[in-house]
């Protein structure tokens, strides 16, 4: 196993800390104490005032401070790391409400990142109840994430993507990073779920609680519900948004097709006709003759796009509300021979693909998928519009890597008796509310709150007061029953100077 590098812990205290810590490693081998009084002596969870800066909604009194973890929970005694935590104070309450653990999405998002930015409404209400804690997950945010890869693959934009070669090159990329990593004394195996999980578990006993409450996005529901499988006596409630069960880390092939086909029927309303016969008419063309765009936001940088490259962009712009907004221009200007804003998507999908970073592939590769799910993946390719595009590279970029796979022990059903709120938006192309389904029926005690209109995205949260109101209710032990909302529909763009550039720029 590797250890932790000396450099690597000197950069990571102050001086005096460091000369405190060897004084106390010197006392301790005088005495011949043991590792497990070793392991008692590290650093306990000390939260110091913190001004937490968000982006528009000024600055928060708060706390921060680090928590140490084992790198593996199978080995307590060995090298360890520092996760990050800030706590926002609760502002009001009884006192007797959990505090609640936020789960960021990815992953590799940073739940310290989420509250700054435009969702903080939704943090703000919670805490009127208790203490909110932000955590980056460990390998993300500043949670001592192992250093990038050096290798990456660029794809030749004067040629269209082919499936095949585009899996080979992306597999020896991986392949190289996984090289790299280990090379440099990253443990891969660290990061898994499970292991997340049992961080969770510590983080719960240095906050000297008999119980936390834990709120998840997207990957986050997958976290948050291998905690309530490995640890879910400490946990009181949970709240899942957008629901990423435990063998539901490959998506269904056939949902993306059922999302195409119930846009399509808002988008005409909106003087779009058939979008999903647009979709199948545009991927026809490009199967027979791949055709050049040029992508305005990448200064008018050609691109030749054939089928799978679109099949891929049509399916990536499924997933959240802003390039939904997108997909009939853009279906309907490439019918009409101009694929410029095809272009746009197609560039930026290429550069996203090429690199990987350690946490998130790791974390993916090891949640993975039973036979079963991946049978079913397979067969879905077959028939849906997009063929594996809503998965691609995986699950066959994990194939041979030799990362760790958590088993099917991981994956299997899960029963519980913990307290659950899920949250599903009907317009989420990348965790759809047949995920929360399919998992009900394993919780005695649940409730569903299903947003009309709701993508993967800000309006899941934000689209309509009641669900900030139903969180924290729920959160704070309040009755709370299934319900549906509405939020409102697409605006879809009639015209390119509608558009906004994905990247926010």
């Amino acid at each position: 196993m590797s250890t932790v590098s000396p450099c690597l812990l000197t950069s990571s205290l102050s001086g005096r800390r460091l000369r405190v810590m060897r004084l106390a490693a010197l006392c301790l081998a005088l005495v011949g104490a043991s590792p497990v009084l070793a392991r008692d002596a590290s650093a306990p969870l000390v939260f110091t005032p913190y001004a937490f800066e968000t982006q528009k909604h000024g600055t928060i009194d708060a706390e921060a401070g680090y928590l140490e973890v084992p790198r593996r929970h199978a080995d307590p005694n060995g090298p360890r790391m520092r996760l990050r935590v800030v706590r926002l104070p609760a502002t009001g309450g009884n006192g007797r409400v959990a505090p609640v653990v936020y789960l960021a999405g990815g992953p590799g998002g940073s739940g310290v990142g989420t509250g700054r930015g435009p969702r903080w409404p939704v943090f703000d209400q919670v805490r009127r109840e208790t203490d909110v804690l932000l955590l980056d997950q460990r390998g993300a945010g500043e949670s001592e994430p192992p250093a990038p890869c050096p290798h990456q693959h660029t794809f030749d934009d004067a040629q269209p993507l082919q499936h095949d070669a585009a899996l080979t090159a992306l597999r020896d990329v991986a392949a190289r990073c996984v090289a790299y990593w280990r090379e440099a004394g990253v443990d891969l195996g660290a990061y898994t779920t499970a292991e997340s999980a049992g961080d969770l578990e510590d983080l719960r006993r240095a906050l000297k609680v008999p119980k936390i409450s834990l709120w998840g996005m997207s990957y986050g529901t997958h976290l948050a519900l291998a905690t309530v499988r490995l640890h879910g006596a400490g946990l009181d409630r949970v709240v899942l948004m957008g629901t990423e069960g435990p063998d539901d880390t490959l998506k269904l092939p056939l949902s993306a097709d059922a999302l195409l086909a119930e846009l399509s029927v808002l988008a005409k309303g909106a003087g779009f006709d058939d979008l999903t016969g647009s979709a199948t008419r545009v991927l026809a063309a490009l199967r027979e003759q791949p055709r050049q765009g040029r992508s305005v936001m990448h200064g008018g940088k050609p691109v030749m796009i054939g089928e799978f490259d679109a099949q891929l962009a049509i399916s990536a712009c499924l997933g959240r509300r802003m390039t939904q907004q997108w997909l009939p221009l853009i279906l309907r200007d490439a019918e009409n021979g101009d694929y410029d804003l095809l272009a746009a998507m197609v560039l930026l999908l290429r550069s996203e693909h090429g690199s990987y970073g350690a946490m998130p592939l790791a974390m993916d590769v090891a949640s993975g998928q039973s036979s079963q799910r991946r049978a079913l993946v397979d067969a879905q390719s077959r028939q849906s519009l997009f063929g594996d595009a809503l998965n691609f590279p995986f699950p066959a970029l994990g194939d041979g890597l030799g990362l760790v796979d958590l088993g099917d022990a991981f994956r299997g059903p899960l029963r519980s008796k913990v307290p659950v709120l899920f949250i599903s938006g009907t317009l989420d192309g990348r965790t759809p509310p047949a995920n929360a389904e399919a998992l009900r029926p394993g919780f005695s005690d649940s409730r569903i709150l299903l947003v009309r209109g709701a993508s993967h995205d800000n309006e899941l949260w934000l689209g309509n007061p009641a669900i900030a109101a139903g969180i924290t209710d729920f959160l704070a032990g309040r009755t709370v029953g299934d319900a549906a909302l509405e939020v409102a529909p697409p605006v879809f763009a009639r015209s390119k100077s509608d558009l906004v550039d994905p990247r926010g720029r």
